[in-house]
């Protein structure tokens, strides 16, 4: 069970952090490589884009053919996108190995995620589920502080070039210790309900990160809800259809949901205030990733205790504890100064590892044979919703301030408190929890 959580928590760590950490040093890689802030974008705009409209097809394509395997090809590819802009000597070049590695994330994420949901058994599965969370949101916390770090005392090229080793060897390893399955005849791939979707979340995703741009959302928004009606149409329609109908439960679709609002809402902050620090305190980029890292602590401290919480109170009680704890902390950071700041973040990285159980519950409501569509819903939905939060609770900030986004963030984890203490009334803690 260790190295099999080793490789798929690295996994997940390694894609997570590249984003983040590249957040601190787009400056220095603008000022290298002489680029303008709309290049710089399109290196963050075209992983985005690329991972987020290919996760639910790399899904359901590890359903179909295995998820060792496209874990194994995802590793070694992002490996060679990673080397792809590390060397990268323009613009361009970078925005398209960018896209590369998002491409490739989108094959490692879920899969690693649905690896933990069909390899380990259900006594398993809550501390497995609740590290690879961790991972996430410890890539996300600490992510800022290596980035600065890199920038100031390396070179920024490092922030990439550092994976390429790293995802090898944990290739490498899970090859060793990744059981194979078995070899059955794959069921055929849903190839028009898989195609229509990736354009369905590209067109979506596309959307949402042009929140700003009037003229550009409206026509976007406009074509992403052709596509989306075209997916229902064709998805309706099929003889196989991508999306089993298990996914339409209540307990995964609230689970689902809540995860996502807690993502929109937390993504936002982590997005505003490193800018509120830097301009209104006055903090360094190195400085101010350091200062998130007690946040990556406290979701490391909380982690190892969300099995033993989920046995007594139950995965829905201990995910409204987390989100309660979460929404508390949020409450408090309109009106706190860097040392009450922290206090907070550290609340709120405690509280959001106590969240895990949402995942949980979610994947458990679906069938093994579906672990892969149900990880990638998951972990897309969080990936979209991470998005909206950043792009809406960033507008918020540029129109009113930061107090007027925080408590715009704040709203958004307290609806995905309400959905989590409805579906505990509504399913039942003990007896109904899934171990």
């Amino acid at each position: 069970m260790r190295r099999t959580l080793l490789v798929t928590c690295f996994a997940a760590f390694v894609t997570a952090l590249d984003n983040s950490v590249l957040m601190v040093a787009l400056p220095t890689i603008g000022r290298d490589l002489g680029l303008s802030t709309n290049d710089l974008q399109w290196a963050v705009v075209a992983y985005m884009l690329a991972f987020a409209s290919l996760m639910v097809a790399a899904g359901a394509v590890g359903d179909r053919f295995g998820h060792r395997r496209v874990l194994l090809v995802g590793l070694l590819a992002f490996a060679a996108a990673s080397l792809g802009c590390g060397t990268s000597e323009s613009g361009w070049e970078l925005a398209l190995w960018r896209a590369a590695q998002g491409a490739t994330a989108a094959a490692i994420v879920p899969t690693g995620l649905a690896v933990l949901r069909t390899d380990l058994d259900e006594a398993r599965r809550r501390t497995g589920i609740a590290a690879w969370t961790g991972a996430l949101a410890v890539a996300l916390a600490v992510g800022p502080a290596l980035g600065g770090l890199l920038s100031e005392a390396a070179h920024w090229r490092w922030i990439f070039l550092g994976n390429v080793p790293l995802c090898v060897a944990a290739a490498v390893l899970a090859h060793q210790v990744l059981p194979r399955p078995r070899i059955t005849r794959p069921t055929p791939l849903p190839i028009r309900s898989t195609a229509v979707l990736t354009a369905a979340v590209f067109t979506v995703t596309a959307t949402v990160l042009s929140i700003g741009d009037e003229g550009l959302v409206a026509a976007l928004a406009a074509l992403s809800g052709a596509t989306c009606l075209l997916f229902v149409s064709v998805e309706r329609s099929a003889a196989r259809p991508l999306f089993p109908r298990a996914l339409a439960r209540p307990v995964f679709v609230g689970g689902t949901v809540a995860q996502a609002l807690w993502g929109a809402g937390v993504s936002g902050v982590l997005f505003v205030l490193p800018l509120h620090l830097h301009r209104a305190e006055g903090f360094t980029p190195l400085a101010t990733g350091l200062f998130f890292v007690p946040a990556a602590l406290a979701v490391i401290a909380g982690a190892p205790l969300v099995p033993a919480l989920v046995v007594r109170l139950g995965p829905w009680r201990t995910a409204a504890y987390g989100l309660g704890a979460v929404t508390a902390g949020l409450v408090a950071t309109p009106f706190a100064h860097p040392p009450a700041l922290l206090a907070c973040l550290v609340v709120i990285g405690f509280g959001s590892a106590l969240t895990t159980p949402l995942t949980t519950v979610a994947l458990d409501a679906t069938s093994p044979r579906s672990a892969g569509i149900a990880s990638a819903t998951v972990t897309a939905s969080r990936e979209l919703a991470g998005a909206l939060g950043v792009a809406v609770v960033g507008l918020a900030f540029t129109a009113a301030g930061h107090s007027a986004a925080l408590v715009l963030a704040t709203g958004v984890v307290a609806v995905a408190l309400g959905i989590t203490i409805a579906l505990h009334k509504a399913v039942g803690s003990r007896s109904h929890h899934v171990p």
